[in-house]
Formats: C-alpha cells, sequence, structure tokens
C-alpha cells in the first residue's frame, strides 16, 4: 500500500507556512499600495478645505479698511 495519496506531491508542511506568509504579504503590500492612494487624496482635500476655512477666517477677523462706523 502507498503511503502517499496518488497524485500528491510529497511537501513539507513549512513550505505551506513560508508560502502563505508570502501571499500574505503580497495581499497587504497591494492593499496598502491602494489605501495609500487613497489617504494621500482625502490628506490633499483635507488640506485645501483647511486653507479655504483659514482664508475665511482671516477675512472675517481683519477690521474694516475704511475706518470704523458709527452706528
Amino acid at each position: 500500500m502507498c503511503a502517499h495519496p496518488v497524485g500528491r506531491a510529497d511537501m513539507d508542511a513549512w513550505w505551506w507556512v513560508a508560502i502563505g506568509l508570502l501571499a500574505w504579504f503580497g495581499v497587504s503590500l497591494a492593499a496598502g499600495l491602494l489605501l495609500g492612494r487613497f489617504f494621500s487624496r482625502s490628506s490633499q482635500a483635507r488640506d485645501a478645505l483647511d486653507a479655504q476655512e483659514g482664508e475665511a477666517l482671516t477675512e472675517r477677523l481683519d477690521p474694516p479698511e475704511d475706518g470704523p462706523r458709527v452706528a
């Protein structure tokens, strides 16, 4: 009787651990690159909104240039 089923390669279990780790690393690297693009664009959009808000706040805090007005 045969020790291994017919058609199955004789492969050590530790190879499957290495293959699994490499696959996990590859998937996480791809996901990180895709998410990095998303968060980079999100950060740029947030910075642009903060800059617009800062300009609006500065305009509101500046006193009028034509002097004080009497009510």
